[in-house]
C-alpha cells in the first residue's frame, strides 16, 4: 500500500509501522443487535448456535466483531432486520451524542443511515429522528435502513444541510458526521488513497465548517452536538472546530471530554504546522487504526450554553398528523391479530397513514409513531416505514412490517429449514403440512426463529402449498442462510 499522502502524519502517530501494518490487514466486520426485535444475548445466541465465533466490543454492549471472512451483509438474519452491520468506528458519534427515549435528534449528513438507525435504536424508537440528506440518490438506500430496522419515530429530509433554514426547528442532539477525505477508510475503500494523491487537505474546510455551524444553530440551548470525520487531516478537525470556538460568542460553547471507556484514543491537537487551535481541542477523539484494529475518525462533542441566545430561534414543530393523512387502523389491525395473533396493543402511539395527495399510492399505508414531530420546512420526503398494501380485496403486510412485527406473531408462522427457506426467499411453491396453517391466507416465513418475510399459501392440485413474497431487492442480497 502507498503510504505517501500519510507521511505528513508520521509525527502524531506513536508507532509507524504498527500503524503501516494496521492498514494492510482486511477490517474486521462488526454487527450490532437491533434491541427493537432481538436483545444482545439473544443475537450472541445466534451467532453461536450458527458456529460465528464472534466477539461482544469491550465498549459497546450489543456489539459483536466478526471473525475474517464473514459476510454479515448477506443473510437471512441482516435482512429480518435483527442485526445491522457497521464499521467500528462508525459507532463512536451516536455514543457520544448520547441521544435518550423521547428526544429529538437531527442527522445533517444521514445516509447512507447507519448513524440515523442506531441513534432510533438507542432511543427505543421513541421520540424524533430527523434524517436529513443533500444527495437525492444516496436516500434509497437510507430509507431501506430504515425499514428494516422497523424505525417508525423517523422522517427524511431532502435539503443541503449547510442552507437549513430557521424552520427546520432546534433539536436536543445533532449530529454533523461531515463529508470529508475519507482518509480513514482505506482499509475498506484502497481506493480513496488514489483520490488523495489529487487532493489538497482541507479542501472540504469550508463546507465542513458550514455545516458545523448550523449544527450549532439548530441546537438548543443546552443541547448538545457531535462533529466527527473519518479522516486524519487536522484541516477537516481540529481546524474547523477551532474556528467555530473562534468565531461564537464567549461562554456559549464549550468542549466536552470525548472519551470511551474500553477504546483507546489519542487526544484532539491543540496546534499543527506553526497554527495554534487552543488547548481545548484536546478534549477531541482521535482513533488510529492500529490502537483498536479498526478505521481512523475524528470526533468532538460540543454543548452549546444554557444560557446561550437563539438569534434564529426556528418555529415550533408539527405533529405528524398535520403533514399525513390519517387513515383507520382498525381493519389492518385486525388482519394482523386474527391472522398472526399480533396484539392490537403493539400498536398503541402509532399513527397508520396514506400521503397526502398522494394518489399514484392511494393503495400504500404506512406507519409511524404518532409523537414524531416534523420541521414546518422543508417537507419531509418520507417518514415512518411500510405498512400494508390496502388497494386489494385482502390487504397485504409490507415485507417491512412482517420483518418489523412479525416477531410478535403466534400464528401462521412457517418454520423453514435451511432447504426450503432459500424456496421460499425466492418465490418458489412448496408443500406445507395444513396441519400448521389455519387454511389459505397470508403466512410469515420463519428460520432459526427470525420471521424473514410474508407468504401466501393456496391449495393446488390436493395440496397446500406456499410461496414467500420476499421482496426481489431484499432476495437478490442473499447468498448465505447464516450466520
Amino acid at each position: 500500500m502507498d503510504l505517501s499522502p500519510f507521511e505528513r502524519y508520521r509525527p502524531l502517530i506513536d508507532d509507524w509501522s504498527a500503524f503501516a501494518e494496521a492498514l494492510a490487514r482486511p477490517l474486521p466486520q462488526v454487527v450490532w443487535a437491533n434491541t427493537l426485535n432481538i436483545d444482545p444475548p439473544g443475537l450472541a445466541e445466534r451467532l453461536a448456535r450458527d458456529g460465528i465465533e464472534a466477539s461482544p466490543l469491550p465498549w459497546h454492549p450489543g456489539a459483536f466483531r466478526l471473525p475474517a471472512g464473514a459476510r454479515p451483509g448477506k443473510t437471512l438474519a441482516y435482512v429480518s432486520g435483527r442485526y445491522h452491520v457497521q464499521e467500528e468506528v462508525s459507532l463512536i458519534p451516536i455514543a457520544l451524542l448520547d441521544p435518550r427515549p423521547g428526544e429529538s435528534l437531527l442527522d445533517l449528513c444521514a445516509a447512507p443511515g447507519n448513524k440515523t438507525v442506531q441513534a432510533a435504536v438507542q432511543m427505543e424508537d421513541r421520540g424524533t429522528v430527523i434524517a436529513n440528506e443533500k444527495n437525492r440518490h444516496r436516500i434509497g438506500v437510507l430509507r431501506r435502513n430504515l425499514a428494516r430496522l422497523g424505525v417508525t419515530s423517523a422522517a427524511i429530509l431532502h435539503a443541503d444541510a449547510a442552507n437549513l433554514p430557521a424552520t427546520v426547528g432546534v433539536y436536543d442532539r445533532v449530529l454533523a458526521d461531515v463529508p470529508c477525505s475519507c482518509e480513514g477508510t482505506t482499509r475498506k475503500n484502497p481506493e480513496v488513497l488514489h483520490r488523495l494523491l489529487r487532493t489538497r487537505p482541507g479542501a472540504r474546510s469550508g463546507g465542513q465548517l458550514a455545516i458545523l455551524r448550523k449544527a450549532i444553530e439548530r441546537v438548543r440551548p443546552g443541547g448538545r452536538v457531535v462533529y466527527s470525520t473519518c479522516s486524519y487531516a487536522p484541516e477537516e478537525n481540529e481546524a474547523v472546530v477551532a474556528a467555530l470556538l473562534h468565531g461564537a460568542e464567549p461562554g456559549s460553547l464549550r468542549l466536552l471530554p470525548a472519551r470511551i471507556e474500553g477504546l483507546q484514543s489519542s487526544p484532539g491537537l491543540n496546534r499543527w504546522r506553526g497554527k495554534r487551535f487552543g488547548e481545548q481541542l484536546e478534549k477531541a477523539m482521535r482513533v488510529w487504526p492500529h490502537h483498536n484494529d479498526t478505521g481512523g475518525f475524528f470526533v468532538a462533542v460540543i454543548e452549546k450554553s444554557a444560557d446561550a441566545t437563539d438569534k434564529r430561534p426556528g418555529q415550533p414543530p408539527r405533529e405528524v398528523a398535520e403533514v399525513v393523512e390519517e387513515v383507520d387502523p382498525e381493519p389492518y389491525l385486525a388482519v394482523l391479530q386474527e391472522r398472526f395473533g399480533i396484539p392490537r396493543s403493539l400498536f398503541e402511539g402509532h399513527l397508520v397513514f396514506r400521503k397526502k395527495n398522494g394518489r399514484k399510492t392511494a393503495g400504500r399505508l404506512g406507519i409511524v409513531r404518532r409523537d414524531l414531530r416534523l420541521p414546518r420546512r422543508p417537507e419531509p420526503l418520507a417518514v415512518g416505514i411500510p405498512f400494508f398494501h390496502a388497494g386489494m380485496k385482502y390487504p397485504r403486510p409490507t415485507s417491512a412490517a412482517a420483518v418489523a412485527f412479525g416477531h410478535h406473531a403466534r400464528r401462521n408462522l412457517l418454520d423453514l429449514d435451511d432447504r426450503r427457506v432459500m424456496d421460499f426467499v425466492f418465490g418458489r411453491e412448496i408443500r406445507i403440512d395444513e396441519a400448521l396453517i389455519d387454511g389459505p391466507g397470508y403466512v410469515l416465513g420463519r428460520h432459526r426463529g427470525d420471521v424473514i418475510g410474508l407468504g401466501v399459501c393456496r391449495h393446488r392440485d390436493g395440496a397446500l402449498v406456499a410461496r414467500g413474497m420476499v421482496p426481489k431487492a431484499w432476495a437478490s442480497q442473499i447468498d448465505d442462510v447464516g450466520p
